[in-house]
């Protein structure tokens, strides 16, 4: 008769043990196999090159854009006159 034991080649979930069916997921041949060829050592340095090279230029042009608008904005202030000194307010008695 069948009891509610699973068989000893089962894993208690139902799927078979990855060591007993002869084949071993985390063995290294496996996961070299399974490599994306992208990732050489070449291709990553390649890649980490090329994304310093645009993170220094985006660097480098926002510096000089930040640099064009804050003299732009000084020029703006100086010609409307928001630079000037404050006019002397004559103080006047007020009555209570």
């Amino acid at each position: 008769m069948w009891n509610n034991q699973n068989p000893p080649e089962f894993e208690h979930d139902g799927f078979p043990h990855p060591q007993r069916d002869g084949a071993d997921e985390t063995s290294p041949d496996t996961e070299q196999e399974s490599l994306d060829p992208n990732l050489s050592p070449e291709h990553i340095k390649a890649t980490k090159k090329s994304l310093k090279r645009i993170y220094i230029t985006l660097l480098i042009m926002g510096l000089l854009l930040g640099g064009l608008v804050s003299v732009g904005v000084v020029i703006a202030l100086d010609r409307m006159g928001l630079t000037d000194a404050p006019a002397d307010v004559e103080e006047t008695e007020m009555p209570y």
